[in-house]
């Protein structure tokens, strides 16, 4: 059976362009979190060494401080990440919505998805 008169190039493009939009929607927010984060993180860890330099703390001292920092920030990281598997899948969604509506125009009635 030949595939209809389906214009491939042109669905691809489309599945493209919703996936991209729906993965833009969420860019925004992860770089604001980890921008903010990653800031944060870099000035504590300057002042820490100010800590050091200056007798206020000791390096024993300063590397606990800084291993709990860190667990912080990869906590800010996964969330990052599930913020993105979230992403994926509103994408996807996307991209199954363009591929639906181009087979039921082509074939009404099927119910593939």
């Amino acid at each position: 059976m030949p595939l209809l008169n389906l214009d491939f190039d042109k669905i691809s493009k489309d599945m493209l362009a919703a996936a991209q939009g729906s993965l833009k929607d969420h860019a925004a927010d992860i770089k604001t979190l980890a921008e903010g984060e990653l800031k944060d993180f870099a000035r504590r860890t300057v002042e820490l060494a100010v800590k050091v330099s200056d007798g206020t703390i000791s390096p024993e001292q300063a590397k606990l401080i800084l291993k709990i920092r860190q667990n912080a920030v990869e906590t800010v990281f996964l969330s990052i990440a599930g913020i993105g598997l979230l992403a994926v899948q509103e994408a996807m969604n996307s991209v199954i919505d363009v591929l639906k509506g181009a087979i039921n125009s082509a074939i009404p009635g099927i119910d593939l998805f």
